[in-house]
């Protein structure tokens, strides 16, 4: 599916930021989101952003946690106010290609398999707080920093 023009590909610390309350970004990321969604941007999220997600807040968590199933419900809330792109042939194929052509390899891999994921759905727009990971790819995206101007 093929990503209105205007779309925002939503980064997995901007949602970890604004769930946390221990987060000092939170009111940031949680104003910025909504705006977005106010303003009638369509927001993008992958597969990979709901795993990470859950990474970082299911990490030494009994299954008995509240915190477990706080993070879940997180989720839910996700797959109904963001798009999912999906992951498939195209986005692989494309993931095999930015690796060979930027030299790409270890955790540099999930952030290019955003790009991937973004430039096969055709979203341009990336935003993060993690400016300086997405800076090899911004001939293809461009990089929304949280804390300036949108």
């Amino acid at each position: 599916m093929m990503m209105d023009v205007d779309a925002v590909f939503i980064d997995t610390n901007l949602l970890i930021y604004a769930t946390s309350d221990q987060s000092p970004y939170q009111s940031r990321s949680v104003e910025i989101i909504n705006r977005l969604i106010q303003d009638g941007i369509p927001c993008a999220i992958s597969p990979q952003i709901i795993r990470e997600y859950l990474v970082v807040f299911t990490r030494g968590l009994s299954p008995t946690d509240p915190a477990r199933s706080a993070a879940l419900n997180n989720i839910h809330t996700f797959l109904e106010v963001f798009f999912l792109l999906e992951e498939n042939q195209q986005t692989v194929a494309r993931l095999s290609a930015i690796v060979a052509d930027r030299k790409t390899g270890g955790k540099q891999i999930h952030d290019a398999n955003i790009v991937a994921v973004m430039q096969v759905h055709g979203v341009k727009r990336l935003l993060t707080y993690n400016l300086d990971d997405f800076k090899a790819y911004s001939q293809w995206i461009d990089i929304m920093d949280p804390n300036g101007e949108l």
